[in-house]
């Protein structure tokens, strides 16, 4: 109905489409062209016509769910359209302009249900550095009937919850940032960079106090009358250290004093921006293996328990590991490595220009292709005088104790050729930041999650042991597993919230000089 009213309107009107039925209504000044008034006048109009000309947004509890969406668009600072209307509906409600309000609140309403249609396309680039262009489409046809059905059916409140308003994540992400913005006029100052050690005097106390208490940790009062820095407080200092994934030694050195000093601005737009994100990311936990980057961590969920957790290593800045939705098929034991032209180019033919004897350390072979992988007397090339680029042959990595897969690779077909696998490397977990792959996925207890696994698949754990095994054993699940790399650069546990450092600047504020050479 709505959509052969909406064809009916545009048949008819004209080509700037200057003048409308709300001029007509008196609901907007006719010296305003309505284009300059509305992003969407045709939709906007057609919903209104399909209401009788009745106002929508009657409901206290519609306006505020509403505004509490917009809000965090706001304040994730993804696009300057959502800021200037934001401020221009607040204006419009302030200064009881109830009709103006109604109008656009209902057409802001509409690009939001578009931004919103348009995120799963644009998953891996809006929310994460680009921010959103300075025009997008249209909502689709049939978001436009659910709205225009939940108006004609009074049910706008739940259609409104709808949109995530009323998840528990989105709830917890909402009340932090309710408490981050009740602190910002509290003008507190930042703490002094100097190591502070137990036993050590107590610099700027009530600086520290309140700058804790910031992060929601709660400094017991017979601490607060302490004027050393004693074990009790280090406890709450730890805590604090690991909401922000640094080493929890209590030692208050540069990087923690940085955290406690990071703008409380800036902690809301993160919040509100991975609130944002959430969106995107599964909800089932039936059975899934969650990867998220920033904090170098896997879980792996099923029956909705978490049923193995581990420290991860991903990319390093220049080979981040990309944002996938993989499924793993197999288990692959003692693994060969087909080594990637990339790492051979800018890794190892350097290497063997200076030690020609890396190859034999490290069990690589040379081979004329993958499709031909007959054998090439490395000892015999002249690394000094290869050419990286032009280098017509390719490595391979035998399986053992050096290989860089280890002896379990997990794998997970996909174009861009990230899986996640065993190391030999084991002291970089030890690392506070773990930003060291070529893109893969290095899991620390590898082993374990084989056996977590074969276990959730109905395996005999001998059946998986690497021992005895050949090269690339490969074990086919009995079900895919989904895999999911996200980004989540803070969260909400407890009441506490955890930040992490933006490993590869994704929260950075989308640059709008470069967005608009960007739609040229």
């Amino acid at each position: 109905m709505l959509w052969s009213i909406l064809v009916a309107c545009c048949t008819f009107s004209t080509p700037t489409y200057s003048q409308s039925m709300f001029h007509t209504l008196g609901w907007v000044n006719s010296s305003v062209p309505i284009e300059q008034a509305f992003r969407y006048p045709h939709l906007t109009e057609a919903l209104y016509r399909s209401n009788r000309h009745q106002l929508i947004w009657l409901q206290s509890q519609d306006r505020q769910l509403f505004e509490n969406l917009i809000e965090n668009v706001v304040l994730a600072d993804i696009s300057p359209f959502f800021n200037q209307r934001f401020q221009h509906l607040q204006h419009l409600r302030i200064t009881e302009q109830h009709y103006q309000y109604d109008l656009a609140a209902t057409d802001l309403l509409l690009a939001f249900l578009s931004y919103r249609a348009l995120l799963k396309e644009n998953k891996y680039t809006w929310l994460y550095g680009d921010g959103l262009p300075d025009n997008w489409a249209e909502p689709p046809p049939d978001v436009v009937e659910r709205l225009q059905l939940s108006v004609a059916n009074g049910t706008l409140t739940p259609y409104l919850e709808g949109m995530g308003v009323a998840l528990s994540v989105y709830q917890e992400y909402q009340y932090s940032i309710q408490m981050l913005k009740s602190k910002l006029r509290d003008d507190i100052a930042p703490y002094p960079e100097q190591l502070v050690r137990v036993g050590d005097t107590l610099p700027d106390r009530q600086v520290l106090f309140s700058r804790l208490a910031m992060a929601g940790l709660v400094v017991p009062d017979p601490i607060l009358q302490q004027t050393w820095y004693g074990k009790e407080l280090r406890g709450v200092v730890k805590r604090f250290q690991r909401q922000h994934g640094l080493k929890a030694d209590g030692v208050i050195g540069p990087d923690t004093a940085k955290w406690l000093n990071y703008p409380i601005e800036e902690r809301i737009r993160r919040l509100a921006l991975n609130a944002e994100r959430s969106h995107l990311w599964p909800v089932q936990r039936k059975a899934l293996v969650l990867v998220n980057l920033p904090s170098f961590e896997l879980h792996y969920y099923f029956n909705n328990k978490v049923v193995f957790s581990s420290k991860v290593i991903v990319g390093k800045q220049q080979r981040k590991t990309p944002l996938l939705e993989i499924k793993m098929d197999s288990l692959v034991l003692n693994p060969t490595w087909n080594v990637p032209p990339k790492i051979m180019r800018e890794d190892i033919i350097p290497i063997l220009r200076y030690n020609p004897g890396y190859l034999n350390k490290k069990g690589i072979q040379v081979i004329k292709g993958w499709g031909n992988p007959v054998i090439i007397d490395h000892g015999a090339i002249q690394w000094r005088k290869v050419n990286a680029k032009k280098f017509p042959f390719r490595m391979r990595q035998l399986s053992g104790q050096a290989n860089a897969l280890g002896v379990y690779k997990f794998n997970t077909p996909n174009q861009r050729a990230i899986y996640l696998h065993d190391t030999p490397a084991k002291y970089l977990f030890d690392k506070s930041s773990r930003a060291f792959s070529s893109g893969c996925i290095r899991v620390q207890h590898a082993d374990k999650f084989a056996h977590s696994i074969s276990k959730t698949q109905g395996f005999k754990k001998r059946n998986i042991s690497p021992q005895g095994q050949q090269s690339n054993a490969r074990i086919p699940l009995k079900r895919r597993l989904p895999v999911h790399l996200i980004y989540k650069t803070s969260w909400v546990e407890s009441g506490r919230v955890f930040f992490r450092e933006d490993v590869y600047g994704y929260d950075a504020k989308a640059n709008r000089a470069d967005l608009a050479l960007k739609q040229k």
